[in-house]
């Protein structure tokens, strides 16, 4: 699903002139490239790469963040989500921790599912965060944590890469390609 439609989906109770507009554009791409073929090329890695990223308090009416997720393989994206975020983040990191931790099961699902179909087990998922406070709280612990359930998800995520479930590594922001997928990129 495209970002900007489950954009517009969550974002307007009223839509206003300027949201038709991005609607009627959306239709149109939509339209003009529905006869395009999509050509897989053969896997050259078998290594899973997931980039989450989030966009703090992007909707309107109920203040929530966004998260956008992208997983490749082989260089082809073999998943894509945007959402929006079920609970309400109190900052950026919140909302990029928030998005990290709702995805490590999928994560983890995906790897062991792919594990199986190949029938054997592949290097381990590295997921690339293009924050380096929420790599910091969740590969080092700590940090203060306003709810026992942000804590709770500081100590899902140090799990995790403690027990070498995932790796997390930086992405600079410019090479997130899951950007596009957590916020309506204008231009």
């Amino acid at each position: 699903s495209s970002p900007l439609l489950v954009f517009l989906c969550t974002r307007v109770t009223k839509a206003t002139k300027e949201d038709q507009a991005k609607l009627e554009n959306l239709l149109g791409f939509l339209k003009r490239t529905m006869t395009r073929k999509l050509y897989l090329r053969a896997m050259n890695s078998r290594q899973l790469l997931a980039f989450i990223d989030a966009a703090f308090a992007l909707h309107f009416f109920d203040s929530k963040s966004h998260t956008g997720v992208v997983i490749t393989m082989g260089g082809v994206v073999i998943y894509l989500s945007s959402r929006k975020q079920k609970c309400i983040a109190k900052s950026p990191t919140e909302a990029e921790l928030v998005g990290l931790t709702d995805n490590l099961g999928l994560i983890e699902l995906f790897h062991e599912f792919l594990s199986f179909l190949f029938g054997q087990i592949l290097p381990l998922p590295i997921i690339y965060q293009d924050s380096t406070s929420v790599i910091s709280l969740v590969t080092r612990g700590g940090g203060v944590t306003r709810t026992k359930h942000m804590r709770a998800r500081v100590n899902l995520g140090k799990e995790c890469f403690d027990e070498k479930r995932a790796l997390v590594e930086y992405c600079n922001t410019k090479m997130m390609r899951a950007d596009g997928a957590s916020k309506v990129l204008e231009g």
